[in-house]
């Protein structure tokens, strides 16, 4: 009986702990967002410029403030405009590293339509063409 009720109680605990982690998904700003410390604070930790890929969880709190998280930052933004995004690849599995946005590719020669981007440094490159990679055997 001691046994049922310790894995009962395992059980709960887990149900418990996962009903309550956050969901992020993965969204395109459509305007600039500032990122805060907290849901209370006016405190800026820094401004996400738009057309930016972001994690945003998918719960706000009761001030339209929703968790978001962009390279090494993560903190609270309020009441964010984005859109869906789900066209891209990334080229490491953490949340800080850079994405690729080929638009299209091509198997030798010619080039490819780079879309603008941020990297994790801030340092924000503008849509570009550039080169295919070539191919090594």
């Amino acid at each position: 009986m001691k046994n049922i009720l310790n894995v009962f109680s395992l059980i709960i605990i887990c149900i418990i702990a996962v009903s309550c982690s956050t969901n992020y998904y993965t969204v395109l700003l459509s305007e600039d967002a500032k990122v805060y410390n907290s849901s209370d604070s006016t405190n800026v930790i820094t401004i996400i410029p738009k057309d930016t890929p972001v994690y945003l969880s998918s719960k706000s709190n009761k001030k339209n403030y929703k968790k978001i998280k962009w390279g090494n930052y993560s903190g609270w933004t309020y009441n964010p405009i984005y859109t869906s995004y789900t066209n891209y690849t990334p080229l490491k599995s953490s949340p800080s590293s850079s994405y690729n946005y080929n638009s299209s590719s091509s198997s030798s020669g010619g080039s490819v339509k780079v879309k603008g981007y941020t990297r994790k440094d801030g340092t924000y490159v503008r849509p570009h063409t550039r080169s295919s990679p070539s191919r090594r055997r």
